[in-house]
């Protein structure tokens, strides 16, 4: 979806983007539902040659439940010359399967009948970046709510979890800076991601280093599957997109075991981080419980030009350091000192992460949680609002919207 027809396939930005369903990055396929890859005897990142009366093509399996048993399914955007140096020799191009007339109806032009797979020989690689979850996971409890009435959504029960603290809250004089993400809203389009990649000179590590799961992205977009009622009795999946980042949560976990205090609260609620001060123990990323923390494994190049397009207000991280996501703070002190300079307090709005301003569907909402006008406090205090993995008592400064699913069972399960 990101390479659409092939056009951006060269840029590595979209290449390590997560396909919305799928979580497959770098890399074309063809998926497979598992009862027809059983039946071929084919497993993840086998070749398969598929074959249609107009041509023919060799492309990874990827087994998925989100296909039928009796049809298999390819992006779009791979398959393109070997002279792009990072679009170039990467998947099959599905249209050589096409017919040259697209038949009547929805789609006609994509789609083509009588095709036949075969299994080849090799394995391709497919790093898939595993944010997909199903069934009855504790997430998708909380992210789904059951809509009885139009005018009503009934909550899933609170687990009875008080909270225990050692040590008084934390003071925040002047702001706390908070998100509200809405999933009702939320598409699963990345472009978030990648936004939050050109803001924050986040490094593209290539696929070798995404099949070993040492991604850089400070946003991952984790898809949570359910089974709904459908027409005729049967059932289908509804999907819930939740972007998932660092929850400037007001006890965070991982200040207490960083052994150099590289990072820590400060007093707008943000979990800081200092690059100069890590030494890369990752005793942080290990007590994190939203794992969102990223480690530089390498350091990654910039070749010229692409040095060009840094952010001067953002530090290029090096070899050996953690990073994540930080509300993006160069825009929250550009905000401040613009209001300073005029002589006024800092007004809702003012401030816009690059992810909320990306936001085509406007799901992410950012703004001073002390201020009882400001639209991310009223959206903290709707009805679906909830807190990621609230129990543990991390205080997120993240507030979700609960998706409403007409017709899902009572609680969300």
């Amino acid at each position: 979806m990101h390479l659409y027809d092939g056009r951006s396939a060269n840029e590595s930005w979209l290449q390590e983007v997560p396909d919305p369903i799928t979580s497959t990055v770098w890399n074309g396929y063809v998926a497979l539902h598992p009862d027809a890859a059983g039946r071929l005897g084919v497993g993840e990142g086998d070749g398969v040659r598929v074959i249609s009366p107009y041509g023919r093509l060799e492309a990874a399996a990827h087994i998925t439940r989100d296909t039928r048993a009796d049809t298999i399914a390819m992006p779009l955007g791979y398959g393109r010359s070997p002279s792009l140096h990072v679009g170039g020799r990467r998947g099959a191009n599905p249209a050589a399967l096409l017919p040259p007339r697209a038949a009547d109806g929805a789609h006609a032009c994509w789609r083509v009948d009588g095709v036949r797979l075969e299994r080849a020989t090799g394995r391709v690689l497919l790093p898939v970046l595993d944010a997909t979850m199903t069934a009855a996971a504790e997430s998708t409890r909380q992210a789904l709510a059951t809509m009885v009435r139009p005018d009503r959504v009934d909550r899933p029960e609170a687990q009875p979890h008080p909270p225990v603290d050692f040590y008084p809250a934390h003071s925040h004089p002047e702001h706390r800076w908070g998100m509200a993400i809405d999933l009702n809203a939320c598409t699963g389009c990345h472009a978030c991601v990648v936004a939050c990649y050109a803001e924050n000179n986040i490094a593209v590590v290539g696929e070798q280093f995404c099949a070993q799961g040492r991604e850089m992205s400070w946003i991952r977009i984790e898809r949570q599957s359910h089974a709904v009622p459908a027409d005729r009795g049967l059932q289908r999946d509804a999907h819930v997109f939740m972007p998932m980042l660092c929850q400037q949560c007001d006890e965070a976990p991982c200040e207490s075991v960083c052994p150099v205090y590289a990072t820590y609260h400060n007093p707008e609620g943000l979990n800081a981080q200092v690059y100069v001060r890590c030494i890369g123990t990752r005793f942080c990323s290990n007590n994190c419980p939203y794992k969102v923390r990223r480690f530089n494994w390498a350091r990654y190049g910039w070749p010229a030009p692409l040095g060009e397009q840094l952010n001067p207000d953002v530090t290029v991280r090096s070899a050996g350091v953690m990073e994540k996501c930080t509300f993006c703070v160069q825009r929250i002190q550009a905000g401040k000192f613009e209001a300073k300079r005029e002589g006024r307090a800092v007004r809702d709005g003012d401030i816009t992460p690059a992810c909320a301003q990306t936001c085509p569907a406007d799901a992410i909402v950012f703004g001073d949680l002390h201020d009882p006008n400001s639209r991310v406090s009223r959206l903290s205090g709707a009805a679906r609002g909830y807190h990621a993995l609230e129990e543990l008592n991390t205080r997120p400064a993240i507030t979700y919207l609960r998706r409403s699913v007409p017709g899902a069972p009572d609680g969300g399960d």
